[in-house]
């Protein structure tokens, strides 16, 4: 607004420039007289298309920061990272169902050539004599493969936990992005409730400042005592006193504000009033039933009860056969061989039949996990249905104080007019008009907290919900 305000002064500066010296050129040929009056056309014609393009800022919106903050917030980055790491285990859980395949190569050197030694009874003239079998160097090198046959269960139950803990990691996305949306909404209102207390303060120190000049002009045609004078000052002072208080928590909410939007402390915020947008419901159970279904922290507490009963299930399966194929292809230098390389392919069964107990622990231990997370989820449904009901009362109240309030702030108005009028007129003292003043001071400020209270109330239980 004030670069459109500039380019209109410049705009009024110019045609009257351009006025002064089409006025001026009477003196010159009628030729240079429509030349100047050819330019000064142009010249508003681009002043005007200029403050028409003007781009219009517009005061910021709730939605508006909260898509600010889902950009930028550290936490709902980390939580982001937090879900990346957990699809990926997923995708190494899911990895053990593939074959593996792995190269190996490699040079050997020995002291000397390995021999065997040769004792034949009927060949004894031999005895003592020795037979190599390999060389004393050689190199080697092979390929071999194994895949899975039978794992009783063991890859499936660990895919399954990691499943569950991909889906533990989503609900933790979509909690923390709650959470930043609920409390960007509060700095937001914040900062709306700063604002209407720095006006009521500095209408509350205008009012004082009024009933000063009246009592000084009064004091001095002798119509009042020193008493009333030094009783408005006082007051005036106290309203300055709160007018100082009420700019300096206008610039800690907005400073509050702008950190969860990663901007500067001292930027300047602009925001939307929306303190008369909110509905209030009547009706409790579906809020009940929407925390119920779709809170994150439920879902997130019953992902990873599931993620530990399948570890435990996995570790279990350590108990049966465990059956693999596996096979390959070698190579060795060794110039005694008939044969220096070949493939192989075999079958393998691995049944650990005693481990001193060592499954039958880490197996209990995770399922003691599974039951410490299923009685946080019950004891977090408990707290979550108190939110919520916490949430709706607050907002009931609200919207009653709403209907309180609605006349209050007028009839305190015409109170505080009819006691200066009295006061100026001598019939009432200064007491009245500062009881006035005073009682409309409150009756705004319950207003603005009231509508305040209710928006904000509809925001939390709609966390509380789990629908915002």
């Amino acid at each position: 607004m004030k670069k459109a305000f500039s380019t209109v002064y410049a705009m009024l500066i110019m045609q009257s420039s351009l006025n002064n010296a089409a006025r001026s050129s009477h003196c010159f040929t009628v030729k240079k007289t429509s030349k100047y009056h050819s330019f000064r056309i142009f010249a508003v014609s681009l002043i005007c298309i200029n403050f028409v393009s003007l781009p219009s800022y517009a005061a910021e919106s709730l939605v508006q920061a909260w898509d600010v903050a889902l950009q930028r917030d550290h936490q709902l980055l980390a939580s982001q990272y937090q879900e990346q790491a957990a699809a990926d285990q997923v995708r190494a859980a899911r990895a053990n169902y593939l074959p593996k395949l792995s190269m190996e190569t490699g040079y050997l050197r020995t002291q000397s050539e390995p021999a065997a030694k040769i004792d034949l009874p009927a060949l004894a003239f031999l005895k003592g004599a020795t037979l190599p079998f390999a060389q004393n160097s050689a190199y080697y090198g092979a390929l071999n493969w194994s895949v899975p046959l039978l794992t009783s269960g063991k890859i499936a139950h660990g895919v399954a936990a990691a499943q569950a803990e991909a889906g533990a990691s989503q609900a933790q996305v979509r909690q923390t992005r709650s959470e930043l949306k609920l409390a960007v909404a509060s700095a937001y209102l914040a900062v709306l409730r700063a604002e209407h207390g720095d006006s009521v303060a500095r209408t509350y120190l205008a009012a004082l400042q009024s009933h000063r000049h009246d009592a000084q002009e009064l004091f001095e045609h002798g119509y009042v005592p020193r008493r009333d004078l030094l009783a408005a000052e006082v007051a005036a002072a106290n309203a300055r006193q709160m007018a100082l208080q009420a700019d300096n928590a206008l610039t800690l909410a907005r400073a509050a504000y702008n950190r969860w939007l990663g901007r500067a402390y001292a930027a300047p915020v602009d925001l939307q009033d929306i303190s008369a947008a909110a509905t209030s419901d009547s009706s409790l159970a579906p809020y009940l039933h929407s925390a119920t279904e779709q809170r994150s922290e439920l879902q997130q507490l019953d992902a990873r009860s599931q993620a530990y009963r399948e570890q435990a299930a996995s570790v279990r399966a350590g108990y049966l056969p465990q059956i693999g194929l596996s096979g390959g292809y070698a190579k060795l230098d060794n110039r005694y061989l008939a044969q220096d390389k070949g493939w192989w392919l075999g079958v393998v069964l691995k049944w650990d039949l005693f481990d001193g107990g060592l499954i039958r622990a880490q197996a209990s231990q995770l399922a003691a996990h599974a039951a410490a997370v299923q009685e946080m989820q019950r004891d977090t449904a408990e707290r979550i249905a108190l939110q919520v009901h916490q949430a709706w009362l607050q907002q009931q109240e609200a919207a009653a104080r709403i209907q309180l309030v609605a006349s209050a702030v007028a009839q305190a108005e015409e109170a505080l007019q009819l006691a200066q009028e009295r006061y100026r007129a001598g019939l009432a003292p200064a007491s009245e008009v500062l009881d006035a003043v005073s009682s409309r001071l409150q009756a705004c400020s319950n207003r603005d907290n009231a509508l305040l209270d209710r928006e904000l109330s509809r925001w939390q239980l709609l966390y509380a919900a789990g629908t915002l």
